[in-house]
């Protein structure tokens, strides 16, 4: 029997709105077409693993198998195993949190849990405003449920609270419902800035004045180079705020564990709708996280990786200062994985991917980071994960090609 080529149906008759109006990550398209296996990726925001100790991590992963291999393979709580919302709750408190575990949900990544968040408060139509740039995944989450994303300017304190204020005004006088500001407000990404301890405050009384949310999204809080660790929004505003955090930059990623901190009356309904998409998050990568966290080893190693990122982070910018077009500027972060840059007027970053990629450079456009068209004279560069070799070579590239196109 032949199997025609054509389709059958039309798929636009059996997919709803929303899968049609979805949008590909930029980033991972971009990182798609770049075939080469000796590309410098600047793109993607994926932490360095060199470091990580996989012996006693392989160790950890036979215990657990051998001592209890039939609750690490089975079904568990839907909001997470005990033992990991308790270090969920104890990393949280060196940012000034006090929760108890039982307030913890824990998901597959924190982009589960914002799509958990999105999924449970958004309304189409409803307002979320974000940063701008503001991290592209988050944006994908509010969008997805059909949610308007109001950007809102970023300087070297963070979100610019006047400009929330005029923008939020603007959005009540059109009659729409504003359910939320989204934040990233340690080393954010992509911009790499910090929000000041003023605006944080501000920030919440106004949410909390205009009966909005604060949507905390901290998974760089704890890669300060220097060590330094921030106070965070929830804890002056616990009523108000749904904070979201993650493994996945501070130990790895492949495991895929995050986690949400909701205030008390939305916490039934977050553990609810997480078990309608997952039902439970994996018990055996629950488990294994959890036991690298049992050692205290894993401080020093953080304070390694800080010493790592901020070595990486200066080989960047050195060569950036003797190789970029004049009039390119950038911010200077004291932590986390990126560098936002911004080139002379004229020069048009989307139109210079591809080139890039033809060169053996990977960067992304600062397009991808806003809704609103913004950011074609912006890009950001992720320092975390090549060589310092890689990182200099890269860059060197990288300024070739903005000085051909000045």
């Amino acid at each position: 029997m032949s199997v025609s080529a054509e389709p059958s149906v039309d798929a636009e008759n059996y997919l709803s709105d929303r899968a049609i109006a979805a949008q590909p990550s930029e980033v991972r398209k971009i990182l798609r077409a770049s075939p080469r296996t000796d590309t410098i990726s600047f793109a993607n925001g994926a932490p360095y693993l060199g470091a990580l100790p996989f012996d006693r991590l392989a160790d950890d992963a036979f215990r657990i198998l051998r001592e209890n291999g039939s609750r690490a393979f089975q079904y568990g709580p839907s909001d997470g195993i005990p033992e990991l919302r308790r270090h969920i709750c104890e990393l949280m408190s060196l940012e000034g949190i006090t929760a108890d575990p039982a307030d913890v949900v824990v998901t597959a990544g924190s982009q589960q849990a914002i799509d958990v968040a999105a999924r449970v408060l958004v309304n189409p139509g409803d307002v979320i405003f974000a940063e701008g740039p503001s991290y592209a995944g988050g944006m994908a989450a509010f969008a997805g449920y059909e949610a308007e994303i109001v950007h809102v300017p970023v300087d070297a304190d963070g979100m610019v609270v006047d400009e929330l204020e005029r923008k939020l005004a603007q959005v009540r006088a059109e009659g729409k419902t504003s359910k939320g500001v989204y934040t990233i407000p340690n080393f954010q990404n992509p911009g790499g800035v910090n929000l000041s301890a003023e605006r944080r405050t501000r920030i919440g009384e106004l949410c909390r004045a205009e009966r909005m949310l604060v949507l905390e999204d901290n998974p760089y809080g704890l890669l300060g180079f220097d060590g330094t660790t921030t106070r965070a929004i929830q804890p002056d505003f616990a009523d108000i705020t749904i904070y979201f955090g993650s493994f996945s930059k501070m130990i790895a990623p492949g495991p895929r564990v995050g986690w949400m901190l909701p205030p008390s009356w939305l916490h039934e309904h977050m553990v609810n709708t997480s078990e309608t998409s997952a039902l439970n998050p994996a018990v055996y990568n629950q488990q294994l996280i959890s036991a690298y966290l049992d050692d205290p080893s894993w401080k020093t190693k953080l304070d390694e990786y800080r010493g790592i990122y901020r070595r990486k982070f200066e080989a960047l910018v050195e060569t950036l200062e003797e190789e970029m077009p004049e009039g390119t500027t950038w911010n200077q972060p004291t932590g986390g994985f990126y560098l936002w840059v911004t080139v002379p007027d004229g020069i048009d970053t989307e139109k210079l991917v591809y080139e890039a990629i033809d060169r053996g450079v990977v960067f992304v456009p600062g397009t991808a980071f806003y809704t609103n068209g913004g950011g074609h004279n912006e890009l950001r560069l992720s320092f975390c994960l090549p060589s310092e070799e890689d990182i200099r070579r890269g860059a060197r590239i990288i300024g070739e090609l903005f000085q051909e196109a000045a």
